[in-house]
């Protein structure tokens, strides 16, 4: 076997240098992240203007009817418009009237309203664990691709020197033709997992970016070097009832009081005036009172009470299906967590170290002739391989346990 020559011998074991990051970078753990998170995530605000807006329901709903004032002047005669306006001959009435409602409906609103302001800070508090277990796949997602990029540059450079060589020993007629087409294309092929790398790390910048607002410029993300424990199991849940349990559970308990101000609809409201009344010269001063109580031959409300049965039967509905899809959602994520971490070990602890093995094996063969060039490539390429599959396989048990933990389970 033909010993290679030193220039390309130089060009396969040059040790490679690492990238450098950007000066300005703005580097983020996941705690961080979080942190940002809270104050900056689009859905989250609008999360937090909608419980504000709960939180107003409630005045709303405890506010009494307002009385009216009524002030009128009538039997004004023009023929008799002589003299003082207070002793004309004209009916001058001033009336106040309020309505006072039966059935206990202010009651049921504000029921109904604390429900609702209950249910919508459950809304946010789900809508903050979906955030973040959206922000832990953008930067579990950024980590992974931050180092893929570097493995997969230092691939295309090799790769790229690789071919130089062979070049030169081609035009040398040490080489045959066909393998140094066969470097070329093979530069190529890693040159254009290189860029594949790049738009990765470009489109989980830009989705970490999204994620946070778009307060920082996408370019300048850069995920911080630790990465989450793996071996560790997700830490407990709080305790408590899950944010969307939470909620299903309180709009439920909102449709109910609803229903019930629809049937509290049928208990009559009555409206009581008092009326002072000045006509003189007969009647100077007198005074009324009156009662008005509403007769429900139009509308007798059965339509109102008819849609609060379909609301509450809707949201008994939507109770179950939670509970059915938290519980599915959770025995998934147990299983994915299983699967995952068991393929991480299997590649930390065989696949990357065996492949490390032969990597090393095949520099010292390399150097003493005894393996060929192609050999030599492609036991590198399966070493690069392995090195990227045990990123991936870190980022999936690290992903795997955050949503496991952010869907209020452990294994």
């Amino acid at each position: 076997m033909r010993t290679p020559s030193p220039l390309l011998l130089a060009a396969l074991l040059l040790p490679l240098p690492c990238l450098v990051q950007a000066a300005d970078a703005t580097r983020l753990s996941l705690a961080d992240a979080e942190k940002r998170l809270l104050e900056t995530n689009p859905a989250i605000l609008q999360a937090k203007a909608a419980v504000a807006g709960a939180r107003a329901g409630i005045d709303m709903a405890g506010a009494r009817p307002n009385p009216t004032l009524t002030a009128s002047v009538t039997s004004i005669n023009p023929s008799r418009n002589s003299g003082a306006a207070w002793d004309r001959p004209m009916d001058s009435v001033l009336r106040v009237d309020q309505l006072l409602e039966r059935g206990d409906k202010r009651d049921l609103r504000l029921r109904a309203a604390d429900r609702n302001l209950s249910a919508t800070g459950a809304d946010l508090d789900n809508t903050i664990r979906l955030a973040r277990a959206d922000l832990a796949n953008a930067w579990l997602d950024l980590r992974a691709a931050q180092e893929i990029r570097l493995i997969a540059a230092d691939n295309a450079r090799l790769a790229a020197r690789a071919a130089e060589a062979a070049a030169i020993r081609g035009k040398a007629g040490d080489l045959a033709g066909v393998d140094v087409a066969r470097f070329a294309a093979d530069a190529a092929r890693v040159a254009n997992d290189a860029l594949s790398a790049d738009l990765d790390q470009s489109r989980a910048r830009i989705a970490l970016a999204l994620l946070l607002g778009n307060r920082i410029a996408p370019e300048r993300l850069q995920a911080d070097d630790a990465w989450p424990d793996a071996d560790q199991p997700p830490a407990s849940p709080a305790a408590g009832e899950r944010p969307d349990l939470l909620a299903a559970r309180q709009r439920l308990e909102q449709a109910n009081a609803l229903r019930d101000l629809a049937r509290a609809q049928r208990s009559r409201d009555v409206s009581v005036g008092v009326q002072y009344e000045h006509y003189p010269p007969d009647a100077r001063n007198t005074y009324g009172v009156s009662v008005t109580i509403p007769l429900f031959f139009g509308n007798d409300y059965r339509g109102d009470i008819a849609r609060s049965e379909a609301d509450y039967s809707a949201a008994e509905q939507q109770l179950i299906a939670t509970q059915a899809h938290v519980s599915s959602e959770q025995a998934r994520l147990r299983a994915e967590y299983a699967a995952r971490q068991s393929r991480h070990q299997r590649i930390r602890d065989v696949v990357l170290p065996a492949a490390e093995r032969a990597g090393r094996g095949a520099d010292v063969a390399i150097q003493q002739g005894g393996m060929s060039l192609t050999d030599y490539l492609d036991t590198q390429r399966n070493l690069r391989a392995a090195r990227i599959e045990a990123i991936q396989a870190r980022a999936d048990v690290a992903r795997a346990a955050l949503m496991l933990r952010l869907a209020g389970d452990t294994p």
